[in-house]
């Protein structure tokens, strides 16, 4: 029995589980199967012809054929997890492995990738990663991502001779606020707190959230208490406004202890102490200022 075997080929291509996508050297896609279709949404009319680049999701289009080029030529093949870009503007993650093509003179002519869909191994992996380093109801770290971010700031300083400092903060009198309007409205005046505390810190610190109402600033790149003490006055300035709670009007602000590495110890534990205890003596102040450790 005689058999097609280039149209058996031609049959399996097209129905491989996987995306094929086939281009020229010029990296315009030449062809490629119905898996591709299913996971880009392009029909194969809309994708022929089109740069390949179509399909990355456009700040990762340079990286990725930087990566991909170097690759080929150590290795002969590239293999690697990357984004890319569905005809309906969403974004997912695929598996994807590229090997070059040649004539029978041995010249590059074109690339062959076969890609597979992980967007839903990498949802889960981020989802799990979120439980576990942030903090669910404010959405910013949780005290095993500020450990983390200490100890590398640890590591940092010690290298460059430079400061850190903890800020330690606990609202004042928020006990009340639950006991007078509920734990429903406590959390939304945690979530305001959050959300003014981001507008005066700068992007290079983390805040994180230890627990109940009590957070922590991890500061960098501190000269001296000059810029502690700047940062403590932004603080407790942008508290020192009134919280809206079923239409009534509350005041709510923050005692705050300081600790900077390595004066106040050297080490997670000691500064979160540190930083702690010099809270707790703010509160004996009466609130609404801040201590150094």
């Amino acid at each position: 029995m005689d058999v097609d075997l280039s149209a058996l080929r031609a049959q399996a291509f097209n129905y491989l589980f996987d995306a094929v996508v086939v281009t020229d050297a010029a990296g315009i896609v030449i062809d490629w199967n119905c898996g591709s279709q299913q996971l880009y949404g392009y029909s194969k009319e809309d994708i022929i012809g089109q740069p390949v680049s179509l399909l990355h999701v456009p700040e990762d289009s340079a990286s990725i054929t930087d990566l991909v080029i170097s690759s080929v030529e150590q290795h002969g093949k590239w293999t690697g997890e990357i984004r890319f870009l569905h005809k309906d503007g969403s974004i997912g993650w695929v598996e994807s492995m590229c090997v070059p093509l040649f004539d029978n003179n041995q010249q590059f002519i074109g690339a062959l990738g076969i890609n597979r869909d992980i967007t839903k191994r990498i949802e889960d992996a981020q989802q799990l990663l979120n439980l576990a380093c942030y903090d669910q109801l404010t959405q910013i770290p949780n005290r095993h991502l500020l450990m983390d971010r200490v100890k590398h700031s640890i590591e940092r300083c010690k290298r460059l001779s430079t400061k850190f400092s903890l800020f330690y903060l606990d609202l004042d009198d928020f006990k009340k606020i639950n006991d007078t309007y509920g734990h429903c409205n406590g959390d939304k005046v945690l979530i305001e707190t959050v959300a003014r505390l981001n507008e005066v810190i700068r992007e290079s610190d983390t805040l994180a959230r230890m627990g109940g109402d009590e957070f922590v600033l991890l500061l960098e790149d501190i000269e001296d208490n000059n810029d502690n003490s700047h940062m403590a006055d932004l603080i407790i300035s942008a508290l020192d406004k009134q919280f809206t709670i079923d239409e009534q009007k509350i005041l709510l602000n923050c005692s705050v202890g300081i600790a900077t590495f390595p004066d106040s110890g050297d080490d997670f534990d000691t500064l979160i102490k540190a930083a702690d205890f010099a809270m707790y003596k703010s509160k004996r102040q009466g609130g609404a200022t801040y201590r150094f450790g």
